[in-house]
């Protein structure tokens, strides 16, 4: 009997409205509007549609809605996920969401399915296909197929680390490794690639900035240096070289014979000589204020040692190079004829010995893989005075094949050879006796030597950009970490004016002003990426700076000069003096930097 009267009144507490006759305090809502939107709204069989609602309405209402579709696919009730069926041929699909709240509101939209077409193979690649340890291989997929199918692949790799859409890899550990791309469209189809990745390379070079090698007289200014190792082809007949001049203005090898004042003795590192149709090939190498003259030998070239497990840097053989060795200048050579009048006219200075040139040789790593490339090949027209055939006691100009020119060490690497980068810490105002820096091979390749936030600025065809001074527009400007100053056109501009001789090809503003707080705009070569930003310099009194700590500073961050046109276009040359405080990257023609859009040549700092 409790239970029942219990159950009867809780009957009336659940019929509280009808049992007590009362009014209900509850408001009252409305569905206005409801709306729907799917993405993407083209769709082959297989493919997905996520499709969205949108529910107006007055007080409160409820948003939920229910989706339906009007064939060719199913769609989740409550979830709005569409999955299209096969059709054999395209067809609109109706998809439908309708209030929950009231089911005479509804909303649509339509999504397309075309015909899918069939997947029947993926070939996949993989470049580099030979890497070290932290570098990238960028890897690609073709999908072959009839009809409208899918070319999306999913990247997946037996070890390593691989980016699932993207197929950029590397791998922290040594091995051969296989990569795969599976057909999104169809999971059966896939292709593979391999990709080795041996133990990385010690890619960094110390740099020196200091007076210059010993028994130099007059001592060197804003040099960077580097020591490296010479060896006679295929032997372990080797000579360790300092203080060779890291030049990012040119290109090659340049080491100075120990009979012209340097420390390569060719008795004791035989290197064999270039040869055309029987004649000692001979180089005119032509820097701005001077050249070199000497024979083009053969040599492998040990730019970093070994270190911690890793292999060191060594340049050999260029490609389609018959004879082994990378091609090199041996400066002030004896056993060759002396420089002919073509190559010393101008008035340039024969810097083919030690004083002259104030360095061991030079380290040219710009932005070409020859010193003179095309230019210098048979068939190109007429002869430069780069290249001479030495027979008899005299030399003449000829051309030369690519494999045979003087080339850029960084090149011929096997993995970083896509430039350098270069890295000296900030130094004091007006200067420091002695600064240390690194030289990296590669750019991207290693985590040591990665673009980060540096902004690159595409050159020309010849590696310039332009730099704006003094509202002048220099489209031959370029970066130049063989040149020991900003060397630069200032006409008109106030207090820059030159110094007394012998120091007249710098600037010495006056003293009381020194040094003058100065800025320029860099930007991309004409028709190339657009990069552009502002640089701030300072330029003191050259004579002072030279003067200053009793003529013991050899890194001046300050030390300007004067810059004459070429070929009448203005230029700006960012010497070493730029480079303090700065990661300064140097990208080599037709390379480009795997995981980014960036071909070179460019500049980037």
């Amino acid at each position: 009997m409790r239970v029942l009267a219990t159950l009867a009144a809780v009957g009336c507490l659940l019929m509280a409205v009808a049992c007590g006759g009362g009014s209900s305090n509850s408001g009252t809502s409305t569905i206005t509007l409801v709306g729907a939107s799917c993405n993407p709204t083209s769709i082959t069989a297989g493919q997905n549609s996520t499709c969205t609602a949108t529910v107006s309405g007055t007080g409160s209402f409820s948003s939920t809605v229910s989706w339906t579709a009007s064939g060719f696919g199913t769609i989740t009730p409550a979830g709005g996920i569409f999955t299209a069926s096969s059709v054999p041929f395209t067809q609109q699909v109706t998809i439908t969401a309708t209030s929950t709240q009231d089911t005479t509101k509804s909303g649509s939209t339509t999504i397309t399915v075309a015909a899918a077409g069939t997947v029947s193979g993926v070939t996949a690649s993989c470049s580099p296909a030979n890497i070290q340890t932290g570098q990238l291989a960028a890897c690609t997929a073709t999908v072959q197929g009839n009809g409208n199918f899918s070319p999306n692949v999913d990247w997946s790799a037996s070890g390593g680390t691989i980016n699932p859409i993207t197929g950029v890899f590397s791998s922290n550990g040594s091995g051969s490794f296989t990569i795969t791309a599976t057909s999104q469209q169809n999971s059966q189809v896939a292709g593979t690639a391999t990709v080795t990745v041996a133990n990385g390379a010690n890619n960094q070079l110390p740099l020196v900035v200091d007076a210059g090698p010993a028994g130099l007289t007059n001592p060197y200014v804003n040099g960077a240096f580097a020591t490296i190792t010479i060896c006679a082809p295929n032997t372990n007949t080797c000579q360790t070289i300092d203080h060779l001049l890291v030049d990012t203005g040119s290109i090659g090898v340049r080491i100075l014979a120990k009979s012209a004042g340097g420390e390569l003795d060719p008795t004791v590192v035989p290197l064999p000589k270039q040869m055309l149709n029987g004649n000692v090939v001979a180089n005119c190498n032509q820097f701005v204020d001077g050249f070199t003259w000497g024979s083009v030998s053969l040599a492998t070239v040990q730019l970093t040692q070994p270190t911690g497990g890793q292999a060191g840097e060594t340049a050999n053989t260029p490609p389609g190079a018959s004879a082994a060795g990378l091609p090199i200048q041996l400066i002030g050579d004896p056993t060759i004829p002396s420089v002919p009048g073509s190559c010393s006219s101008g008035g340039l200075v024969d810097e083919s010995n030690l004083q002259a040139l104030g360095a061991n040789g030079v380290l040219g790593l710009g932005n070409f893989e020859q010193d003179c490339g095309p230019g210098c090949t048979p068939g190109s027209g007429s002869t430069p005075n780069v290249y001479y055939s030495c027979s008899g006691g005299s030399c003449s100009a000829t051309l030369l094949p690519l494999p045979q020119q003087v080339t850029n060490p960084t090149w011929v690497l096997p993995a970083d050879n896509n430039g350098t980068l270069i890295q000296l810490p900030s130094i004091p105002a007006g200067g420091t006796t002695t600064v240390g820096g690194n030289l990296y091979f590669g750019i991207g390749t290693q985590a040591n030597n990665a673009l980060g936030s540096a902004t690159v600025f595409d050159t020309d065809v010849n590696a310039y950009f332009i730099t704006t001074f003094n509202g002048v527009k220099n489209s031959c400007s370029y970066i130049d970490s063989g040149s020991n100053a900003y060397y630069f056109p200032a006409s008109g501009f106030p207090n820059l004016t030159t110094c007394p001789s012998p120091n007249q090809g710098f600037y010495c503003p006056p003293v009381n002003l020194s040094p003058l707080v100065l800025s320029a705009q860099n930007q991309s070569a004409s028709n190339t990426n657009g990069s552009q930003g502002t640089v701030n310099f300072n330029v003191g009194n050259a004579n002072a700076l030279f003067n200053a700590n009793n003529g013991m500073n050899a890194a001046i961050s300050e030390l300007g000069g004067t810059n004459s046109a070429i070929n009448g276009c203005g230029s700006f040359d960012w010497g070493l003096s730029f480079f303090y405080g700065k990661s300064v990257f140097t990208g080599i023609e037709q390379q480009p930097v795997t995981g980014t859009s960036y071909v070179g040549p460019f500049w980037a700092y």
